[in-house]
């Protein structure tokens, strides 16, 4: 009965294999080109382009301050008295108490101390400083996608380690069903490799599944609807490429983001020492009511004005400077945030050079114990054949020689997974050196 399970098991297996979603219908995808779909496809990427449309129409209407300005007013009233002629009779004169004007006003900007200009560059810059809010969201994915990546390939590995690992249980179950029939040995040990096969088989399903989950993660990353697969990684020894965490480069987002934050506060304080300044401007107006500009005349009449005024805030009690201290303030709250980001990343830094050092040397002793291990299997695997040992012996210095060759492979690639988490920390976006 327990034959016809794990055959069973193996059938399904194969089955599996083959409806597995993408498999060989595409070509593999590198850790490289997965970044590119992400960055390229990722929702957030729409952003910068809806950013730099808002700042388009905002500084269009920051614009319009050079512009003149029309103003449309009129006005009817009624007043109890008016400047009138103290004669009376036929030559007293004065402004009528029911009063009628239709204005057109025009005011002109000449001088504000430059205070358009900074906010054109005020909304520049804060617009830049948002598409780099957004740059930063989109480089935090590249962990996102570095994990999901590794984990498929940890998870292939295992997955081929169960795959040898079954193989080996098989070919030593047909020889114990041999010496079974014959009577050289117990049946127990026959049920023994039949109970391993069933368990290798769950694990490589779960394997499996669990591999699944992750394509479809970087899958809807990546913005695909259709189902992706991953090439496998060529471990190489890039540790040329590690640097001390005292040399920091430039080359991720956040430090961007921070000189953006610095020069919008400059500007910011530029405007506020620009609203101390006076503003002079141009204005006129043309009209037509009862009276015009002559309260004498009770007639209706056309009229006009021109000329200029000026607008000067002598004396603030210091709320200028107050702003200006308030700004400088929030200057030297982004450094201590900037100081903060360094410190945190040179500790990442140093975790990953200490990761990659560890790695490298489980690495050398990997092939030592793998050796060594496969010699007491061999031996294991002839003491089964000849009836000295039970299965579960064999069994026992087999998972050992699986485990030390999944062993090596998991340290090769978390080997290229620290330098490339190192590579995302540092700044270098590109997989390839």
């Amino acid at each position: 009965m327990k034959m016809i399970l794990y055959k069973c098991s193996a059938l399904l297996l194969v089955c599996f294999a083959l409806i597995e979603p993408g498999y060989g219908q595409d070509a593999k995808l590198s850790l490289e080109q997965i970044h590119e779909e992400v960055q390229q496809n990722y929702p957030l990427i729409k952003g910068k382009e809806l950013l730099h449309k808002q700042s388009g129409l905002s500084i269009e209407n920051i614009k319009t301050a050079y512009l003149p300005k029309l103003y449309a007013n009129g006005k009817m009233s009624y007043q109890s008295d008016v400047t009138s002629s103290p004669l009376s009779g036929a030559g007293s004169f004065g402004a009528p108490k029911e009063q009628f004007s239709l204005n057109l006003d025009v005011e002109q900007l000449i001088y504000n101390g430059g205070r358009t200009k900074s906010q054109i560059k005020l909304d520049q810059i804060s617009t830049e400083v948002e598409v780099t809010d957004l740059e930063v969201k989109m480089y935090e994915l590249r962990k996102r996608v570095n994990d999901a990546y590794f984990t498929i390939l940890l998870l292939r590995q295992s997955n081929q380690v169960l795959l040898e690992k079954r193989k080996s249980v098989d070919a030593s179950l047909q020889q114990v069903h041999s010496a079974v029939k014959n009577g050289a040995m117990a049946a127990f040990n026959a049920k023994v490799l039949e109970s391993e096969l069933l368990l290798i088989d769950q694990q490589i399903n779960e394997i499996k599944f669990v591999e699944r989950t992750s394509l479809e993660t970087l899958a809807e990353l990546m913005g695909r609807d259709d189902d992706i697969d991953v090439e496998d990684l060529d471990v190489k020894d890039e540790s040329d490429l590690i640097v001390s965490v005292n040399e920091l480069r430039e080359d991720r987002p956040e430090y961007k983001w921070y000189k953006g934050q610095n020069l919008l506060l400059d500007e910011k304080i530029e405007i506020t020492k620009k609203d101390r300044f006076p503003v002079i401007t141009a204005f006129g107006q043309v009209g037509y009511g009862q009276p015009g500009y002559n309260q004498l005349n009770d007639d209706f009449d056309s009229y006009y004005m021109i000329g200029a005024k000026l607008s000067w805030n002598i004396f603030d009690w210091k709320s200028s400077k107050r702003s200006q201290r308030k700004y400088q303030y929030q200057k030297d709250l982004v450094a201590t945030q900037l100081s903060s980001f360094q410190k945190n990343q040179k500790l990442e830094l140093r975790k990953e050079i200490n990761n990659i050092s560890k790695f490298k040397i489980l690495l050398e002793q990997d092939d030592a114990i793998v050796s060594l291990q496969e010699e007491v299997t061999q031996s294991s695997s002839s003491q089964l054949d000849n009836g000295v040992i039970t299965s579960s012996d064999y069994l026992e210095d087999l998972n050992k020689e699986i485990q030390a060759k999944l062993n090596r492979r998991y340290h090769e690639i978390q080997l290229s997974q620290a330098i490339r988490e190192y590579k995302r920390i540092l700044g270098i976006t590109n997989t390839k050196i």
